[in-house]
């Protein structure tokens, strides 16, 4: 009886256990892994890293990188990593390169984020000569003064863009062709390009930009009056355009790139000079920097009008806005596009308003009231004041060949392409020597 009880004993006991084992072994509660990164951004690029960020996800032990590059369609995984960011290092210049993230825990791993790209910059090769751009104006027939200040310095002028033809919103063109200056730019080693306004309308602008039709219509007039007159580009000039219609400028761009481009036009393209980008600015918000730069050989940043008529005097270009322009440029641009754009004028403003003089111009002011020039270190620019012969205050702010030599120094030492000026004809022969010494070597 009592052996009974001891074999009843062992096998509950047995019994219990088995139980107990079984409930150990049932598999835990099934759990989904974490969810796809959000907003893979890349945050900056040079010719050889491109930096990442995204959204942290809710869960996750942490995250798996994956590239491809545009010559390899095949991602490869490149980093496991517990951070939401990362730089990639030791890639090559010039070359596209394809991302997307996943995070991933104990239950699993997510799909893949969106997919992003980035194309390193160039390798930029310090040069001795910059390139020395200059708008050419041709404002009535028979006006030569761009063409005398390209004649008298066309061993410096590298380039000239001819401001020559005025849009419609339905991407007609006008404008009288200065046949002289693309003649003599053509037999002397000086790349002409054809300038392209719109009356500075954003109205304009808008209806031009938003219909893929207008575009079209344009870029053909484009097309056809480069062949025609022996132009080797074109520089669009598009100003005053809304922000909101930012990705409709970026679209044309694209489309005007792809068009001349393997026909073997230049495509450049001056842009509002900024220090930040803002999407919303009413002046320069439609110009998404970096997305126009694929589309674009040369960029020229007018880097002008700091103050302008209308607004209060002031220095036209002063240093420190003009070195943070370069300087945020550079971020988004690669440093072999960019061209600064250098004034070659001054302003009088009066309470009759602003008027705009050459630099000769300027000085012949001064002497006619002898005023005495005088120099604002803070902004190194040069500026004085008289009063009129009805009694009328006034204040000139102007650019010359001293102010220049300051923004010169930015550009080799940004070691960007070069300068473009506003405009042949306004410059001096100082303003010449200048950049001869700081730029021509």
């Amino acid at each position: 009886m009592k052996q009974k009880k001891v074999l009843s004993l062992v096998l509950a006991l047995f019994l219990t256990i088995f139980n107990f084992s079984i409930v150990l072994a049932k598999p835990r509660s099934s759990q989904p892994p974490p969810s796809a990164p959000t907003g893979l951004t890349v945050t900056s690029v040079t010719s050889s890293e491109i930096n990442l960020t995204w959204n942290t996800v809710s869960g996750a032990s942490g995250y798996k990188l994956f590239r491809a590059t545009t010559y390899d369609s095949n991602y490869t995984q490149i980093a496991t990593l517990t951070s939401n960011t990362y730089k990639n290092t030791g890639l090559s210049a010039s070359t596209k390169y394809w991302y997307f993230v996943r995070a991933y825990n104990s239950y699993g791993t997510s799909a893949d984020s969106t997919h992003v790209s980035a194309t390193t910059s160039q390798v930029v090769v310090p040069s001795s000569s910059k390139i020395v751009l200059g708008f050419a104006t041709y404002y009535y027939s028979g006006d030569s003064s761009s063409y005398n200040s390209m004649v008298s310095n066309s061993t410096t002028i590298n380039e000239i863009a001819t401001d020559t033809f005025t849009t419609d919103g339905l991407g007609n063109i006008t404008g009288i062709v200065p046949s002289s200056q693309i003649s003599y730019a053509n037999s002397n080693g000086i790349k002409p390009y054809a300038m392209i306004t719109n009356k500075f309308d954003g109205s304009i602008a808008k209806t031009l930009l938003e219909s893929s039709t207008n575009r079209q219509t344009l870029i053909n007039n484009i097309l056809n009056s480069l062949k025609a007159n022996s132009y080797k580009g074109v520089n669009v000039d598009l100003e005053g355009v809304y922000y909101y219609d930012r990705s409709y400028f970026t679209t044309f761009m694209s489309e005007l790139y792809n068009t001349l481009h393997p026909q073997g036009f230049a495509v450049t393209v001056s842009v509002p000079a900024k220090t930040y980008d803002s999407t919303t600015d009413s002046w320069n918000g439609a110009f998404d920097y970096a997305k126009i730069a694929n589309y674009s050989d040369q960029m020229v940043l007018m880097a002008y009008d700091e103050h302008y008529p209308g607004g209060s005097p002031g220095a036209i270009a002063s240093i420190n806005w003009v070195k943070n322009v370069i300087n945020y440029a550079v971020t988004v641009i690669p440093a072999n596009k960019v061209l600064l754009g250098c004034a070659a004028y001054g302003y009088d403003w009066s309470s009759n308003g602003t008027k705009a003089y050459s630099i000769n111009g300027v000085y012949n002011l001064a002497s006619t009231y002898g005023a005495q020039i005088l120099w604002d270190s803070v902004s190194q620019s040069p500026y004085f004041k008289y009063t009129d012969a009805s009694g009328i205050q006034h204040t000139v702010w102007f650019e010359n060949s001293t102010s220049l030599s300051y923004k010169l120094d930015l550009v080799n030492s940004s070691n960007i392409l070069g300068i473009a000026i506003w405009r042949l004809g306004l410059e001096n022969t100082d303003y010449w020597t200048t950049i001869k010494t700081k730029l021509i070597n």
